[in-house]
């Protein structure tokens, strides 16, 4: 590999590593895991031809891409973060909140999002994701899949109804969720 792209991944790494990192923890909501996701985003940088680097336009963006994409791999591979059950949140974190039910709770409904998340096709999930937790437009996210505005809409709506219907009532909110 040539030693300019080398050196572009390593300024790319140290640039945007920890916004990465976030966008893989947002999801994954383990340290260790968001990190492995984060080291195979930019490994797989290396096996990208060098004319790959000149089309990207938005590195940002399109990095938290591959990051969201790769954690939701991750989340399918470990499926067990779906179904981990509430009695296992760490005592620890109960501890030191101020409110431990509260932060069960809402700990329920995360693991019970990230289930209702595994539900969708890949390709929705990651728009649901860059658009909900990332907050890219419509646009950006068209730019950055290469796909058009209107599919990015589409995919939004389809995933917004399937998730409310899978999640139903949360006790935390106290209502059905609105996504």
């Amino acid at each position: 590999m040539d030693h300019q792209i080398q050196a572009k991944i390593a300024d790319l790494a140290t640039q945007y590593g920890r916004q990465v990192f976030h966008s893989a923890y947002r999801l994954l909501s383990d340290i260790h895991m968001a990190e492995d996701v984060t080291q195979e985003v930019f490994l797989k940088l290396f096996k990208k031809p060098t004319e790959a680097f000149d089309k990207i336009t938005h590195w940002p963006g399109y990095l938290k891409s591959m990051a969201i994409s790769a954690s939701i791999d991750q989340l399918r591979r470990n499926k067990r973060l779906a179904e981990e059950p509430i009695e296992t949140a760490s005592e620890n974190s109960l501890q030191t909140s101020e409110a431990p039910l509260q932060h069960l709770l809402c700990e329920r409904d995360l693991y019970a999002f990230k289930a209702a998340l595994m539900l969708l096709t890949k390709q929705d999930a990651q728009i649901f994701c860059l658009r909900h937790i990332e907050g890219f437009t419509y646009q950006e996210i068209a730019d950055l899949l290469c796909i058009t505005s209107n599919l990015v809409g589409v995919s939004i709506h389809r995933s917004q109804i399937k998730l409310s219907s899978h999640l139903g009532e949360s006790q935390f909110l106290g209502e059905s969720h609105a996504i």
